[in-house]
């Protein structure tokens, strides 16, 4: 059984406008929450395992290889492993999602 708090987590990203936290890390998968500030963005980026991003708050702009969606609250989006990717906070709050990895890297 494990439970935590975002704010608890382990920070791994925190950069001008980007924070992220790891919440949760096990072989089968991994998963962290990223804070994008207004106008910031996660630039585009390859992973070696799929990934799925759930947006918890505000709005942006998800890009997968040459597809871009606009995502809200609640949008589920999935990234292909070694797919380019990046997240972009196009709303007028700090953007916050959810990105789950599996299996971990």
């Amino acid at each position: 059984m494990y439970r935590s708090s975002i704010n608890n987590g382990k920070l791994i990203l925190d950069k001008p406008g980007l924070k992220g936290r790891v919440i949760y890390s096990k072989e089968s998968a991994h998963a962290a929450v990223i804070e994008i500030e207004k106008d910031a963005e996660l630039p585009s980026h390859r992973t070696p395992v799929d990934v799925f991003m759930l947006v918890l708050e505000g709005k942006g702009v998800i890009t997968i290889g040459e597809e871009s969606y606009e995502v809200s609250r609640n949008d589920v989006v999935d990234s292909p492993k070694m797919i380019p990717h990046g997240i972009k906070n196009t709303g007028s709050e700090t953007l916050r999602v959810l990105v789950v990895k599996a299996p971990r890297p």
